[in-house]
């Protein structure tokens, strides 16, 4: 079809309407808008994207972002031009042409002018590169501007059984059949509280209000707070308390404590209406009843679980020491780490090489820019990397925090992912004449790395080695040296017999 219809164009430009074509090829023609807004260059050696007139690092060309009309004889340059022969960009030039944050995005992104491989389009709206039909068609969406979505997915998500989120699905939904909601509808002779007579039974009364409510959220709630939790609509009302996350006395979070408190209350209210308000749990057996029942689901959610291979299953956790382990004879052990602060946001990137008995052998702190927090951690691998071959150290024990960034590394080169150059380089890295092994530490044992990459967030752009510790360093190194261990709980990987 192309060779048909797209003769002597180019990427997206083929996709235009030719009279008499067929029905296939006038329905691709009516998706370009969204392939182009779908598309955009993936850098590798630079030399395939045009710098200003391509969409490469934002959602349009930079042309439309500069703060002065781009010359004539600069619109056809490509991304390489940019940059210097070990691929190091030339922030000099552009910065009489483009604003500060966008320069930060561009520092953020590696040009490899050693790289074998020519720019490539990748599909923007999914996290890999590749395109797919669920991906498009979100990307087809309008945009959602959902203020509860948050709400949604606390709701979805609270450990509680099922029946009780769908029951506070509901009530956010204000459908549950309260006296005024049926007499609205023809279905009640009265809109009034069966129980006490003196108010409509809406949501808010049954579930706040009414006395063996009232009785119960007055023993929870805080004197203080009390003012608060009673003035507020019922929709305000509902979504605080569905997003606090507070932890009770109990070790369970409010918000799920609160669920099961409505449905409790509400099913308290139903058994009154159909079996009498004689077979109704007295206020004090009411709030007992809640108590113990949201304790038993808070201690069922903890416990550890048997997973049969289905997807939601909850893996035991035991307690364990982390602390810094120590390379073997003649390795050094280079521990990284990045840091985004908003994710994406401004981003820098940090690691330490020590030798077998701990000793500081060289450090570095590196602003990358303006990325996400995965994107430092691989900068945080290809900054540790140069260091280690600056030093000339020959058997080099690689530890990072971030078990995606090792995925990642360690995964097939993929030359539409977004991140390919970045990885691509990296992987050239440890494929050089020496031996490099890459693992994973928890964070308790990457202590130094995670204080140099926040550290580095005050340095100018570009990495900056450090040939001696930083003094606010100092006790992490001597915690480190002493072997000091700290509590967290891990995944237990239990062994399988055949």
């Amino acid at each position: 079809m192309r060779a048909k219809y797209g003769k002597h164009r180019e990427g997206l430009e083929v996709l235009r309407p030719v009279k008499g074509s067929s029905f296939t090829w006038n329905s691709l023609t009516k998706a370009s808008s969204l392939l182009r807004k779908g598309c955009a260059w993936n850098i590798h050696n630079g030399k395939g994207a045009k710098f200003w007139l391509d969409v490469w690092l934002l959602q349009v060309p930079l042309a439309e972002v500069a703060l002065q009309p781009v010359a004539e004889e600069m619109l056809g340059e490509h991304v390489a031009d940019y940059i210097d022969e070990d691929g190091r960009w030339d922030i000099n030039r552009l910065e009489a042409w483009l604003p500060a944050e966008v320069l930060q995005k561009i520092t953020a992104n590696l040009v490899d002018p050693l790289s074998t491989d020519d720019d490539t389009i990748l599909w923007t709206a999914s996290s890999n590169g590749q395109f797919s039909t669920a991906s498009a068609y979100s990307l087809a969406l309008p945009p959602r501007n959902d203020p509860n979505e948050r709400m949604w997915k606390t709701m979805w998500k609270l450990p509680v059984a099922e029946r009780v989120r769908v029951f506070v699905w509901l009530v956010s939904l204000g459908r549950i059949a309260t006296n005024a909601l049926r007499y609205s509808r023809k279905c009640a002779e009265s809109p009034m509280c069966h129980r006490c007579g003196n108010y409509e039974e809406t949501i808010l009364h049954v579930l706040r209000d009414c006395y063996p409510a009232r009785f119960f959220w007055l023993r929870w709630i805080l004197q203080e707070e009390q003012q608060s939790f009673f003035s507020r609509s019922c929709e305000d009302w509902f979504r605080e308390n569905i997003l606090k996350e507070d932890a009770t006395d109990s070790g369970m979070n409010w918000n799920s404590f609160f669920s099961t408190a409505l449905w409790l209350i509400w099913k308290n209210r139903c058994t009154g209406c159909f079996q009498g308000l004689h077979k109704a749990m007295t206020t004090p057996s009411l709030a007992f009843s809640i108590h113990q029942r949201a304790l038993l689901w808070h201690k069922a959610w903890q416990a550890p679980t048997v997973n049969f291979g289905r997807q939601g299953s909850k893996p035991e956790r035991v307690e364990t020491q982390i602390h810094r382990s120590f390379p073997r004879n003649g390795w050094v052990k280079l521990n990284v780490d990045g840091a985004s602060v908003g994710n994406p946001g401004l981003a820098g990137a940090g690691g330490i090489i020590r030798d077998e008995h701990g000793k500081w052998v060289r450090g570095f702190v590196a602003k990358v820019g303006e990325a996400s927090a995965i994107l430092a951690e691989l900068w945080a691998f290809y900054y540790g990397l140069q260091l280690a071959r600056k030093a000339g150290c020959a058997c080099v024990l690689i530890e990072s925090d971030s078990q995606m960034a090792i995925t990642l590394i360690k995964s097939r080169h993929d030359p539409v992912h977004p991140y390919a150059s970045l990885l691509a380089s990296i992987r050239r890295s440890l494929a050089q004449d020496w031996l490099v092994s890459i693992g994973h530490v928890y964070r308790e044992g990457n202590r130094a790395a995670d204080w140099l990459s926040k550290h580095s967030l005050v340095y100018p752009l570009g990495m900056h080695e450090l040939v001696d510790p930083p003094p606010a360093l100092a006790p992490i190194l001597i915690d480190d040296c002493m072997g000091i261990a700290f509590e967290r709980r891990v995944v237990t990987h239990p062994s399988s017999s055949l």
